[in-house]
């Protein structure tokens, strides 16, 4: 399955890994496409869940994007 996997990325590419701190607590993803980021506003699509999600706070978000 893990090679199939690695197959599936030398193709298409690695998913990002977004950590970003939201209200004190720290979440570890993995994003395949940004549709929207601002200090106040982030809109991704997670891969573990295969679902978009849109994480908007008053103030700003703390986030670190790595990319492979």
């Amino acid at each position: 399955m893990k090679i199939l996997i690695n197959i599936w990325y030398w193709f298409v590419g690695y998913p990002a890994e977004l950590t970003y701190w939201f209200e004190g607590t720290e979440f570890k993803v993995q994003v395949r496409k940004f549709k929207e980021i601002k200090p106040n506003h982030i809109v991704f699509k997670n891969m573990d869940t295969d679902k978009h999600v849109v994480i908007k706070s008053d103030v700003p978000i703390k986030y670190i994007i790595r990319e492979e």
